[in-house]
């Protein structure tokens, strides 16, 4: 029976990857391309292969099972950027990573190198991550009025960093993250959290189509794009939020002497909307005070239309005017920023908190 399993998921990754094969020849090559035969790879080492005499492209197995499903795309395109190069540009006396190639990545919006480079090389974005931290740090103490002016300063330092940027026009070093869990579907809550990001934390957002191997599940999954700096920020934000709104819940639900959860959605809903409400009230005084006006990244609006050519705008649902919703958005309006800022990805701590 395990036997019989696992042939039954090794059949749906192979047709899975041929479907992703397809949309980014359609997507970005124009449907150029003439399929090939997919195979799954058995060694450890490669993650990916085209084989030209056989017009054969591999994706390793063990990739597909332990990595996360977007960057085993970034493989199949690198793979199909060989296959343009060979099939379509002509490339036959180039070396494998010549300049065919190269334009070919361009086109497939994957990275030449064999594996993607890494956010945050040195440069200015880590000086201003240093300077956020230092200014943060301040931020722990228990004097409420020392606590908010360093929140005050800190943004208005993030603010003033990517004005000055633009307006100068420096090279970004932009990529993009995926935050969250992978779902089929989302909750209305959900949908108000990169919102929050978009809107205040200088990345954009896209809910991406995605797939989870060892489940053979399609879902979407919460992508940001954005400098290295803005990056870090964002995915701070939303891991604090995500988890900030579970505690509030249980203590409001203890407060209201509530037995169920039927009305957490809404009081989720009403948070968020309340910290959306709180950061823009903040964001108009930052700007009214320093007369800074942020109108958008063109070059990151740029990077993002490059990798979503076809995106579409996609409304979160609507939920009912609760009592549980009035009183989460009214939570939501007190939460304030108490904590320093992380290294990514460590877990500890958060950015905002409720006083």
């Amino acid at each position: 029976m395990k036997e019989e399993l696992e042939a039954g998921l090794r059949r749906s990754w192979l047709r899975v990857l041929g479907q992703w094969w397809t949309h980014y020849n359609e997507e970005y090559l124009g449907g150029a391309l003439k399929a090939p035969q997919f195979r799954l790879g058995e060694g450890e080492g490669q993650l990916g292969l085209w084989e030209a005499h056989l017009r054969r492209l591999s994706i390793s197995a063990r990739h597909l099972g332990e990595q996360p499903w977007l960057e085993v795309m970034e493989t199949l395109r690198h793979e199909m950027a060989h296959q343009y190069a060979h099939e379509v540009l002509r490339a036959t006396g180039d070396p494998p990573h010549g300049p065919a190639f190269a334009r070919a990545c361009q086109l497939l919006r994957c990275s030449p190198r064999a594996t993607a480079q890494q956010d945050g090389e040195g440069g200015e974005d880590e000086r201003v991550l240093r300077v956020l931290k230092k200014v943060l740090s301040l931020a722990s103490s228990p004097n409420e009025h020392e606590a908010q002016a360093a929140v005050n300063k800190a943004r208005r330092l993030l603010l003033e960093y990517n004005l000055d940027i633009v307006q100068l026009d420096q090279e970004r070093g932009f990529s993009c993250r995926s935050l969250g869990q992978v779902k089929a579907r989302h909750a209305s809550h959900e949908m108000w959290l990169p919102m929050i990001l978009q809107e205040f934390f200088f990345v954009e957002v896209l809910w991406a189509p995605t797939y989870q191997p060892l489940l053979d599940r399609q879902g979407t999954v919460l992508q940001i794009y954005g400098s290295p700096a803005n990056l870090d920020m964002a995915e701070y934000v939303y891991a604090f939020l995500s988890g900030l709104l579970a505690q509030l819940w249980a203590a409001y639900k203890e407060k209201q002497g509530l037995r169920g959860d039927r009305q957490r959605q809404s009081y989720y809903v009403g948070v968020l909307q309340g910290v959306y409400g709180a950061l823009g009230e903040q964001e108009e005084r930052l700007r009214a005070g320093q007369a800074l006006v942020w109108k958008g990244d063109p070059r990151l609006q740029e990077y993002y239309r490059y990798l979503n050519p076809r995106v579409r705008l996609r409304r979160g649902g609507r939920v009912a005017a609760t009592p549980a919703y009035r009183d989460g958005m009214e939570e939501g309006r007190r939460v304030r920023i108490h904590r320093p800022l992380h290294q990514r990805r460590e877990g500890a701590g958060g950015l905002l908190a409720a006083p």
